[in-house]
């Protein structure tokens, strides 16, 4: 004769929290997304011969990359870096939305502290 073992079934307190975690996942609200992109530009290095002419054309190259490099719309844009390569001039632009702001301030607060005094 073979034995078998009863099936045990749930008890009433495993089903209450059960179904308690469960709601509680459904009220619990999701953390919205935060957007931060790093992107790339350039200008023509001949734009840097003239301070004037430099300030515009980084300003154009920022805006196109805000208006049409992302699919949000940036509360945070900022130039983290330029670097002369060649015959162009590189802009790495940071753009955040308002959730990516405090990460951005962190990102940007870190690189300050990095640099160390005086430079």
């Amino acid at each position: 004769m073979t034995r078998t073992r009863p099936r045990r079934r749930f008890t009433k307190p495993s089903v209450v929290v059960g179904v308690g975690l469960g709601l509680a996942l459904l009220v619990v609200p999701a953390p919205a997304p935060a957007y931060v992109v790093e992107a790339i530009t350039t200008i023509s290095a001949v734009e840097g011969q003239d301070r004037t002419r430099l300030d515009a054309a980084i300003q154009a190259a920022i805006d196109d990359v805000a208006a049409h490099a992302v699919a949000f719309t940036p509360t945070v844009v900022a130039l983290i870096d330029a670097r002369l390569i060649g015959d162009r001039i590189f802009l790495f632009v940071l753009l955040a939305d308002q959730e990516g702001e405090q990460a951005v301030r962190a990102f940007l607060e870190e690189r300050l502290e990095a640099r160390g005094p005086g430079r």
